[in-house]
């Protein structure tokens, strides 16, 4: 799979300090932690911080033609990431960020074509099961994170979505799980949690029509896929720390945040 056009979640790795914390997706580099996960039940029940900038929506095909919106996201996306293991960055030109957009549903930016802060993209795709909000890739320009930018982000796409009984993303960022999950009521299955088969079958079946599954090996007792993405600097390396004392970390936080090189958890949520 070409890196340059990974669908990703943009979140600096390993740093949070709210909730709300907005952000980008990247591969950390650490070994492989074993320790298992858990399909858990959660509801959104927290205060969650509203966003500082408006939040519009347009359609993948229309969003495509518009020559601002594509430079904006090609300049959002350029500046959330880190480098290859060559050291150089890693990039997707207007070109691609046309190509990505013309095959989705849904573009939404915080602010506005031309100085927007944060965009996230995704699509709806069809299955035995019902239809499969999957969000295909997601940033906040580092200077704006911490604002509640990806969650107004995350908020309004399920709720542009809230006719699919499933949601699903592909991220090896903890932040980008924790920040999405929150937003996302239901059943979770994440990672290493041994997922019941019709959730794998459910994998299997939109692989083709999904950008971050198609061509990766699905694996029955984890939802893991190998990408060969691995950026190697943060922008960002503050500790994640709960808002409030009594929010725990979620029990897959540690699995995801010890992901080895070039691998993402995938995340399914029947809500």
């Amino acid at each position: 799979m070409d890196s340059s056009d990974q669908t990703t979640f943009l979140l600096p790795h390993k740093s949070i300090t709210s909730i709300e914390s907005d952000s980008v997706v990247q591969r950390p580099p650490h070994s492989h932690n074993s320790s298992p996960l858990y399909a858990s039940h959660s509801t959104s029940d927290l205060d969650l911080t509203e966003a500082p900038f408006g939040i519009s929506m347009s359609a993948g095909i229309t969003a495509s033609s518009d020559p601002n919106t594509v430079r904006l996201v090609s300049h959002i996306f350029n500046e959330s990431f880190g480098f290859r293991p060559d050291g150089k960055p890693y990039r997707m030109g207007p070109k691609s960020v046309g190509e990505r957009l013309l095959s989705t549903d849904y573009l939404f930016i915080a602010g506005d074509s031309r100085s927007g802060v944060g965009y996230l993209f995704g699509k709806e795709i069809p299955s035995s099961a019902g239809r499969v909000a999957w969000i295909e890739s997601m940033a906040v320009l580092p200077i704006y994170r911490r604002q509640g930018i990806a969650t107004a982000l995350v908020k309004n796409f399920v709720a542009a979505t809230k006719a699919a009984p499933l949601v699903g993303f592909a991220t090896p960022n903890p932040i980008a799980a924790y920040v999405i999950t929150r937003c996302v009521p239901g059943v979770h299955y994440v990672g290493r949690c041994f997922p019941p088969f019709p959730i794998y079958q459910l994998l299997k079946e939109i692989q083709d029509n999904c950008f971050d599954l198609r061509g990766c090996s699905l694996d029955k007792e984890n939802l893991l896929i190998k990408t060969g993405f691995s950026p190697l600097s943060r922008s960002d390396q503050r500790k994640w720390e709960p808002q409030r004392a009594t929010i725990a970390s979620p029990k897959w936080w540690n699995f995801i945040e010890h992901l080895p090189n070039a691998f993402e958890a995938l995340v399914v949520i029947k809500r």
